[in-house]
């Protein structure tokens, strides 16, 4: 089955899944040009979006229930914001997408058979493990995969707290306060926040300027601090 935001498209319609077609991350290259002689200093290359192609056929032959059937599709499909999309032969994993192009049926033909539904990928473009495993700050752990996980440290502060610090041995983050509430800091994102009373806000301001941001990584590693380290393993 091929499920968006925990709902299976077979579900929605009496759909026959033709084809899915799942492109490679594009690749961009970011190079610094040698002011006098040919050629580059370095060269970076960076990954960047990927797209899912599902084509379908919809097998409804009454023409007006056949247009109710599509619009229920496209409902399906349409979200104002990137969601969890599964695939069959992806056990486990699924793809943060949000859909860029709705079936295009044919008015004249509309028993036509081939449909397509496109989603795209932006921030996150790496098959992303649904299982999210999590230690306490301070135990070693290892994350596996082949692209940086996404990593977050939760925390829950009855009191307010001063000069709290998170290090891996390498970067270390110094927050000045961290008011009482529901902790999140984004590894991925850069952002810290924390939740109080129904109320969300950033706690960035009391960010240490002298501090540096833990960076995501693969392999055994270690962040000594207080809370939990929860963290999504990523494969290309």
């Amino acid at each position: 089955m091929i499920l968006f935001k925990g709902k299976a498209l077979e579900q929605v319609a009496p759909v026959k899944i033709v084809d899915v077609l799942v492109s490679s991350i594009q690749m961009t290259a970011t190079a610094r040009q040698r002011p006098v002689t040919w050629g580059a200093d370095f060269v970076r290359m960076t990954g960047g979006s990927r797209t899912v192609s599902i084509e379908f056929a919809l097998l409804t032959e009454n023409r007006d229930t056949r247009q109710t059937q599509l619009r229920d599709i496209a409902r399906w499909a349409q979200s104002d914001e990137p969601g969890k999309l599964e695939l069959p032969n992806h056990r486990g994993v699924y793809l943060e997408a949000i859909c860029t192009a709705l079936p295009d049926p044919s008015l004249r033909q509309w028993w036509e058979s081939k449909l397509r539904i496109v989603f795209t990928t932006f921030g996150n473009p790496y098959w992303t493990r649904i299982e999210e495993k999590s230690c306490t700050c301070g135990t070693e752990f290892v994350v596996l995969g082949d692209a940086p996980p996404l990593m977050r440290i939760e925390r829950t502060l009855l009191s307010s707290a001063s000069n709290q610090t998170y290090s891996n041995g390498t970067q270390t983050m110094t927050f000045s306060t961290i008011p009482a509430g529901d902790m999140v800091i984004d590894i991925n994102r850069q952002t810290a926040v924390v939740t109080s009373s129904g109320t969300t806000s950033s706690i960035m301001a009391n960010y240490s300027y002298s501090s540096s941001f833990i960076l995501p990584k693969l392999g055994a590693q270690m962040i000594f601090g207080t809370g939990t380290v929860k963290w999504r393993e990523r494969w290309v």
